[in-house]
């Protein structure tokens, strides 16, 4: 399968403005993560590499799934930001405290014969449909780690609200949202993802029905 030319961010909408203001992203800590699999083998890096600390965050370059938003965008209270990936990898070469790669899915057979940097960006096999690409921040463990990464402007091109907001809703959001999108980010579109009612789609299956009667 081709590689995506985007990287998606689902976040939070009451985050959204402090992310655009500062032009940043958060690193969260894995100790903190809800799948243990995922923050242990973190953690197991983090000692194999002496005592480093990592922090991470995710982004995807798959295709819209309804458990994205559901999980990652905590339904009527997310957003998701199109970053454009080859500007976005050129941000993460200005740090040379993070590493960056598409995540690798493996059964626990594959994982005892992986390079211990490798770890860090391989998940479970059943995981697949994510297609996450994972970016890790290492400091040494007496250091204080950065909880944020900086990306420039020209990197970022679109915003997606969620779909569970209605139409009104929407558009006093895409109104306010807009106010924030000033000098450098004017050019970022926004729009809503219309992905629980695909017009398209059931107008598809009327016809199809239509058809037989």
């Amino acid at each position: 399968m081709a590689n995506s030319s985007w990287l998606k961010k689902y976040t939070k909408l009451e985050h959204l403005k402090g992310i655009l203001q500062e032009r940043q992203l958060y690193l969260g800590d894995p100790s903190d993560w809800e799948d243990q699999n995922d923050s242990e083998v973190i953690r197991l890096s983090s000692k194999n590499f002496g005592g480093f600390n990592l922090r991470a965050t995710c982004l995807t370059e798959a295709v819209d799934r309804y458990h994205f938003w559901h999980v990652f965008g905590e339904r009527e209270h997310g957003v998701c930001l199109w970053f454009e990936k080859d500007s976005l990898l050129n941000d993460l070469q200005n740090d040379p405290s993070l590493v960056a790669d598409i995540v690798q899915y493996r059964n626990a057979e594959d994982l005892r014969r992986l390079e211990p940097k490798s770890i860090p960006f391989t998940k479970r096999v059943q995981y697949s449909d994510e297609r996450e690409f994972r970016i890790v921040r290492v400091e040494q463990a007496q250091n204080t780690v950065p909880e944020k990464l900086a990306f420039s402007a020209r990197s970022l091109r679109r915003i997606y609200l969620n779909p569970w907001l209605s139409l009104a809703d929407a558009k006093r959001k895409k109104t306010e949202i807009s106010s924030w999108l000033r000098k450098d980010l004017g050019h970022i579109d926004v729009y809503q993802n219309r992905s629980l009612k695909q017009k398209a789609w059931i107008d598809a299956a009327a016809i199809a029905v239509n058809s037989r009667q």
